[in-house]
């Protein structure tokens, strides 16, 4: 099961996108009100993907693996905020859950097109 997710369009969004989602912004001491509202605008954007590309939904029965691709300014081990979001959009949909009986493996590779990939497989 693979779907896409847009990045921003312009410059200034994108630049806006690794500041408020990569880990800095954790370690900077984001307050838990921000968190959330990180975390509903994710949830939205992926949910909103899933209808626009016809994703059914319909969870996994069994462990997978999520592989995340990227291509932003962002350093490799910066994403797991935004890959952590975007796990969290997928609960009920394309996952059951996202704990150790349903995800088994995450990996987070970069790669050259201009949107976000994101590959869940059963192992």
């Amino acid at each position: 099961m693979t779907f896409t997710i847009q990045y921003p369009k312009t410059k200034a969004g994108m630049k806006q996108f690794c500041k408020n989602f990569g880990m800095n912004s954790i370690y900077s001491g984001k307050h838990w009100n921000q968190r959330r509202e990180d975390a509903e605008y994710i949830h939205q954007t992926v949910r909103a993907s899933l209808i626009e590309q016809r994703i059914p939904r319909a969870p996994f029965q069994r462990p997978v693996g999520v592989t995340f691709y990227w291509n932003d300014r962002l350093d490799l081990d910066n994403h797991s905020y935004a890959g952590k979001l975007i796990l969290d959009g997928i609960k009920g949909w394309i996952i059951q859950d996202d704990d150790r009986r349903f995800v088994r493996v995450i990996e987070h590779r970069f790669y050259d097109k201009d949107y976000i990939t994101v590959e869940v497989n059963p192992i």
